[in-house]
Order: structure tokens, then C-alpha cells, then sequence
């Protein structure tokens, strides 16, 4: 099979470049003769257009259009008179491709599939703060503290600790593998940067109330703190409420395990995913056998719908989708006016 991707900006600049690019890439990869270009080749089993806008009526085969945003009944008009000509229109989500099913577009031209990002971006520790000394007489609790951090993911967590009387804890820390910034002396210029930078401030003595408690929800840190004392009387103060180290090694998993879970839910959303999607729809539309093998498919979490089950016809939800798709676009048009009232979707008649 042989793709013509038709970018109408330069490639190595902005997003659809960017789309246009790794598209290629990862097509490259799977074994997919492909090539970049301004205009459509007639010899391409498709072309595939990014994105709809740049589309003029064409008879070079088969065409796959890119559809970003619809956000004016005029772009509609557009792409309806496009998909005349135009084979398919791939959306990058299932509300826009809805949106389109209801303003009565070809369901059998209308599908989706999920954008990409490069999985450069990886979530940093969270920063764990505690500004407390620590006395002879354990008054603290830092045996308890000790015996916790066997449960609490080490890897997630980065702590930040300022007060006397932590070197002996800190060295064991840091020995079992955590991460540990220690100021074993109170410094003023110091505090004061390290305590907006938290993203938890955590206490855990019951002796009325911590100071740093006061700082952290002045920097609208997040608190994970005993209910007692002055805690009790600032509205909103405790985030998290422990009431022992037992609560603390807890809550911090629980902290961790639902930013993991929002990481994860992109974790599938990768170009050669983005590309294996796309090629599945265009060797459907071409009546060609699907031939990325089922053990080379990129995974992605949540029982995703995009591509090609994406195509399915559900004309039970044709008259929702409709109803939904006029409310909106209602919505966005009047906004649009109202924020220019100028405006006009004279360009997509």
C-alpha cells in the first residue's frame, strides 16, 4: 500500500507538521511506502489530507481527511460538501465524530482516532515536606516514621526535610533508597522558597499544632496533617487527615496510585498506535486484508473504541448525537460572535 500524506503547512513547522511527521515515521516503520507533500499523488493508493480545510475536490483514488476542531456551522457546510468526493473523515475524538453524525454527515465516512504524544514527558517525585525537629525522647514519632516508609512507594516520593536532629533518620533514608533533602538548621531565606515548592506538607505530632502548617496553607500547599489543635480551626486546611503513620503510609499510596492512574491513561497513545490506526481504516477502505500483525499493535488502556470499531454505524443514537451536536455548536457559534462580532463563516460556505 502506498500513502501520500498532503500536509498544507511546512512540515517542520507547528502542529500538523509535527502530525504529518510522525506519521510518516512510524508508517516508515511498519513497512509502509509513504511520502510527504503539498499536493495530492495520483499513484497513492490514499492521500491522506492534514487537514480538512486544505481539501479541494479530487479523483486521485482514495482521500482520508485529518478533522481537527468543527467549531462553526459553516465548517460543517464544509466538510459535508467535502465528503462528497472525500472517502473518509477521521476525527480525533468521539464527540466530534458524534457532532458530526448528528449535523447528518455519511456515518460510514465518520471516525476517529486519539491523538499522540511522544512519551517524553514523565511525572516528577512529589515533594514531601516536613519542618519539624526532632527531640531525645522520640516525642515525634520518628520510630513509627521509620517502620512506614516499608510502605510507601520510594520511587514517587521525593522528601523534603528541614529541622534539627534528622541525620541519623535521613542516612538510614537514604540507604534503603529515598530520595532526601535534608537543612539539619532553620534557615529563614531557605523556608521560605522550600515551602511554596511542596506539593504535601505533612505532620504528624499531636501537640497542638505545627507552624509550618500555618506557611504551608498560606503558599496553598496541600496538607497532610493531625486533626488537632489549631489544625481544626483553619476552614479547609487538612487536605488529608492521619491520625497515626499507619494513616500517612496510606494516604501517600493512595496519593501516588491516582497520579499513576492519570499518567496511565495516556500511556497507549503513542505514534506507531496513532499510525497502526490509521492504516487498519485505509486498508479497510481499500478492501485490503489488515496486515499489522495483531502481536506488533501498540496497547492502550481503557478498552479504547477509536479507528477502525470506531466506524461502526449506530443509527439508535443518530437523533441524540443530532440534538447534542446543535446544542453545541450553538453554544460555540455565539460565543464566537460575541467575542468578534465581525466574525463569519463566509470563508466555508
Amino acid at each position: 500500500m502506498k500513502i501520500r500524506i498532503v500536509c498544507y503547512e511546512d512540515p517542520d513547522r507547528w502542529i500538523l507538521g509535527k502530525f504529518a511527521r510522525r506519521l510518516q515515521e512510524h508508517l516508515t516503520a511498519l513497512g509502509v511506502e509513504n511520502s510527504i507533500g503539498k499536493t495530492p499523488d495520483a499513484d497513492a493508493d490514499v492521500n491522506h489530507h492534514i487537514a480538512y480545510v486544505g481539501y479541494k475536490d479530487s479523483d486521485t483514488g482514495l482521500n482520508s481527511l485529518m478533522v481537527t476542531h468543527v467549531d462553526s456551522v459553516g465548517k460543517v457546510r464544509l466538510l459535508r460538501r467535502q465528503l462528497k468526493t472525500a472517502d473518509l473523515a477521521i476525527c480525533m475524538s468521539a464527540q466530534t465524530a458524534a457532532d458530526l453524525r448528528g449535523a447528518m454527515l455519511p456515518t460510514d465516512k465518520i471516525c476517529y482516532v486519539h491523538p499522540a504524544h511522544d512519551g517524553l514527558i514523565v511525572p516528577r517525585r512529589l515533594r514531601v515536606g516536613i519542618t519539624t525537629r526532632l527531640y531525645e525522647d522520640g516525642r515525634k514519632n520518628e520510630a513509627a516514621f521509620e517502620d512506614m516508609l516499608d510502605r510507601i512507594p520510594k520511587d514517587d516520593l521525593h522528601f523534603v526535610i528541614m529541622g534539627a536532629g534528622w541525620e541519623a533518620v535521613v542516612d538510614r533514608m537514604r540507604q534503603r533508597g529515598f530520595s532526601v533533602d535534608l537543612h539539619s538548621s532553620f534557615d529563614l531565606t531557605r523556608y521560605q522558597k522550600l515551602i511554596p515548592e511542596l506539593d504535601f506538607f505533612v505532620y504528624f505530632g499531636h501537640d497542638e499544632g505545627s507552624m509550618g502548617f500555618l506557611d504551608a496553607i498560606a503558599a496553598g500547599v496541600a496538607t497532610i496533617v493531625t486533626p488537632q489543635g489549631y489544625h481544626l480551626d483553619v476552614e479547609g486546611g487538612i487536605t488529608h487527615h492521619i491520625n497515626d503513620l499507619e494513616d500517612l503510609a496510606a494516604t501517600l499510596t493512595a496519593i501516588v496510585e491516582r497520579r499513576r492512574l492519570r499518567a496511565d491513561a495516556v500511556a497507549g497513545w503513542s505514534w506507531q498506535r496513532y499510525a497502526e490506526k490509521h492504516l487498519e481504516l485505509w486498508q479497510h477502505l481499500a478492501g485490503h486484508a489488515l496486515t499489522t500483525p495483531a502481536g506488533t499493535r501498540s496497547a492502550v488502556s481503557g478498552g479504547s473504541r477509536d479507528g477502525l470499531t470506531s466506524l461502526e454505524t449506530r443509527p439508535d443514537r443518530r437523533l441524540l448525537d443530532r440534538v447534542r451536536f446543535v446544542s453545541r455548536i450553538l453554544r460555540t457559534s455565539i460565543h464566537r460572535r460575541l467575542r468578534t462580532p465581525t466574525g463569519s463563516d463566509a470563508d466555508y460556505e
